[in-house]
């Protein structure tokens, strides 16, 4: 389907007008055999599994799900091998004007979960979709319940040319039926089906601690109807491991006897330096201070006494934090290995059934671990939900910051707290932090604003209102506080600022370093019908007087007895909410692999040191890899699967690559990537999704001497790539990275 540029421009536009045509038709046509012919013959459809759920149907292209390991794009660097898959999808009722309407794809594309880039005007009656991706398994997102749609999955190269004969399917669309059961069997239960926005603040609380990059703190939910922890490490602050955490205010009873039943959908972070956490806490809590990346035997940290599910890559583990502080793996499974293969963007269905004796995990319906807890045990108890995306110094690897994708979350038992929590905060975007410190009179204020009247609505109904915040220490200080040290509310009456607790049986001092973070609760008063309140209408003024301690995550928590809440103006209606749109936008990766033969390595990369020049002449080879990475330096054919790309895990999708370019600047001539020397079209029937290209350029052309040369890609939204190398993220902000001029030095020598 390659509409070649060395055809005349009226072939040109008759044969992009039968693409249009095939792009939304049924079946292959009399057109199609026509538009075929004189072309390499195309290969077999792609083979298409549709699994359909709750608004989302989920795609397997050409996928072997009990063997997905290997399932690599082979590339010989031509651009003509296979390199991913274009899919289009579109509400049937529609079908006949869109076999009339011109769709440009190379201008317009999915991007993952980034709302307002799904579809566009010039798509078949703004209802058709598609998307690209290197992927073999992709959901289709939002999608209307029990409604006819058709999809058409089509194989392409990094060229963007079509290579395969389409495979159109029709489906009935999203399929409620297993979340209405969920929402039936469950005590709670989310399923975040809401407008694009905040989360239910009255079933969710979002913090972080001090590592945590402001920019990068989002807990959101897009217009899919699914919910997104956003995550980066802020490399310039005390320490390296960072956290975004969202605490679920209702507590999950664990018993005796009885196995617990917690569902949730979710995809794994695939970064090198990412994870996920879902704790159950036996102690309220807004951030954890157990944040081991390497999930060692033994590691310490607070609280103790919990449960920890993780996932990190294709690994999963279940791991208990005895009473001591200390950490206990009780099993992990390799996701992959068991026909589970975790992939960017796409949920698989998790259930934990857990009891004081032991765990069993089921993903997709298939038991991946069975464990009992001995030696150890789970006290029975009440626990507290917290999910955590954490990240170890994520910048190290050149992500700025990366997105978990999650959905359905509930769990059984019967309800230990039917209260109604109504949550006020000091702001919703960056970070609250402020120092408090004695030596230096830092009397920090905290302002937050209560807009509603607080008063329960039910006679004889008393609410409880609290003063919730973390201690941690934003520098290398010591934490301390002292007799007298107080909180001070609206400039009158002060309360005690509480020590940081320390639940360790029996106690464990060294469990409480000076970096962990520790949430404290300040009982501010009781709230009745016709009684006083301790805080306002309007702007509620905190100000801390202590010896030495860093405090974040300030909020006020109000909880109602069922029946007696009060009208509720949540954050979001006061504070500005950012959106994933909102934040850096990084395009696809984009590196030289090798130049001249000589594989690119540290000592070639900009540093405090001068990088290695490469010699050169004649032609010169240039082994260019865009929107992914290699299996290994020894296997530079080999394009891994799922895609390894800050692109895609920062947005959960690709807009695709609409053309490759390289510049060769003289040394000390100027400013600018300088001279063009090669451009490659990669968007000629579609953006693609990826590609490795190997090509090459005359040096004598050029006199002798010391350059520079630059690989770039551009997306068909005119985004620019952002280097691939390693230490992008040390070299630039995030804001910069996209267009990032990151030269190779090279000196030519014929």
């Amino acid at each position: 389907m390659h509409a070649d540029p060395s055809w005349p421009p009226s072939t040109r536009l008759v044969r992009i007008a039968l693409a249009v045509v095939l792009a939304t038709s049924a079946v292959p046509t009399l057109a199609e055999t026509i538009f075929r012919s004189g072309f390499e013959p195309l290969a077999a459809a792609p083979v298409v599994a549709i699994q359909r759920d709750d608004r989302v149907a989920t795609l397997e292209l050409d996928y072997d799900a009990e063997n997905p390991w290997g399932q690599w794009w082979t590339m010989d660097g031509g651009g003509r091998d296979d390199a991913g898959f274009l899919v289009t999808w579109w509400p049937l009722t529609e079908a006949t004007s869109a076999q009339a309407t011109l769709i440009t794809r190379s201008a317009h594309g999915s991007i993952g979960c980034l709302a307002g880039e799904h579809a566009s005007a010039d798509l078949p009656a703004a209802t058709a979709r598609w998307l690209v991706t290197g992927n073999r398994r992709v959901q289709l997102q939002p999608l209307a319940n029990g409604t006819p749609y058709r999809v058409r999955v089509e194989r392409v190269n990094s060229l963007g040319e079509i290579t395969s004969l389409a495979r159109v399917l029709d489906f009935d669309g999203g399929d409620g039926a297993r979340v209405a059961a969920l929402r039936n069997t469950l005590t709670w239960f989310d399923d975040f089906n809401l407008p694009m926005g905040p989360a239910d603040e009255t079933l969710w609380n979002n913090a972080v601690n001090t590592s945590t990059d402001p920019r990068f703190n989002l807990f959101f939910i897009n217009d899919q109807y699914h919910a997104h922890t956003l995550h980066g490490t802020r490399v310039e602050n005390v320490g390296d491991r960072s956290q975004t955490s969202q605490r679920f205010r209702k507590p999950l009873r664990i018993v005796e006897g009885e196995r617990r039943r917690i569902v949730f959908d979710m995809d794994s972070p695939l970064s090198p330096r990412s994870v996920w956490y879902l704790d159950l806490n036996p102690v309220r809590t807004d951030v954890t201070g157990h944040a081991d990346f390497f999930d060692e035997e033994g590691a310490l940290g607070l609280p103790a006494g919990m449960l920890r599910l993780r996932a990190q890559f294709q690994g999963f583990s279940v791991s208990l934090i005895g009473m001591d502080g200390a950490s206990h793996r009780i099993a992990s499974v390799d996701l992959e290995q068991v026909g589970r293969q975790q992939v960017t963007n796409v949920r698989r269905h998790f259930e934990a059934r857990v009891g004081t004796d032991g765990i069993e995990i089921l993903v997709d319906g298939r038991s991946v671990i069975d464990a009992a807890f001995a030696p150890y045990a789970l006290r029975a108890g009440d626990y507290e939900p917290m999910w955590i995306g954490f990240g170890y110094n994520t910048a190290k690897d050149g992500v700025p910051y990366y997105l978990l994708h999650w959905d359905n979350f509930g769990f059984d038992g019967p309800s230990v707290d039917p209260r109604t929590v109504h949550n006020y905060v000091t702001r919703i975007a960056g970070t609250d932090y402020q120092k408090t410190n004695r030596g230096s009179a830092a009397y920090p204020t905290f302002t937050v604003d209560v807009p509603d009247d607080l008063h329960p609505t039910t006679a004889g109904a008393t609410a409880e209102a609290w003063l919730v915040l973390t201690y941690q220490m934003g520098d290398y200080s010591s934490f301390a506080l002292a007799p007298g040290d107080h909180v001070r509310i609206n400039d009158g009456a002060s309360v005690p600022l509480p020590a940081r607790p320390n639940n360790s049986e029996p106690n464990v001092p060294g469990l409480l370093a000076w970096h962990v973070p520790s949430t404290v609760r300040v009982k501010l008063g009781d709230i009745t019908h016709a009684g006083v309140s301790p805080l306002v209408v309007g702007e509620n003024r905190f100000r801390f007087h202590a010896e030495n301690a860093g405090i974040l995550n300030v909020h006020i928590e109000v909880a109602y007895p069922p029946g007696s809440a009060p009208a509720y103006t949540p954050p979001a209606a006061i504070h500005p909410f950012p959106l994933h749109a909102d934040l850096p936008r990084l395009g696809p990766p984009a590196r030289f692999a090798s130049i001249g033969g000589t594989g690119i390595g540290e000592q070639h990369l900009i540093g405090d040191d001068p990088p290695e020049r490469i010699d050169v002449a004649g032609q010169v080879a240039l082994d260019m890899v865009v929107g992914n990475r290699s299996y290994a330096d020894w296997a530079p054919q080999l394009m891994v699967v799922p895609v390894a790309s800050t692109e895609v895990w920062s947005t959960g999708g690709t807009t695709g690559v609409e053309r490759v370019e390289v510049y060769l600047r003289r040394v000390g001539s100027g400013s600018g990537p300088g001279t063009g020397i090669l451009r490659i079209d990669t968007a000629r029937d579609a953006p693609a999704p990826l590609g490795r290209y190997l090509r090459s350029f005359d040096s004598t052309a050029f006199a002798n001497g010391d350059y520079e040369i630059f690989v770039q890609a551009t997306t068909p939204s005119g985004l620019k790539s952002h280097p691939s190398y390693g230490n992008e993220t040390y070299l630039w902000d995030a804001a910069e990275l996209a267009g990032a001029y990151y030269p190779i030095q090279i000196r030519i020598a014929n």
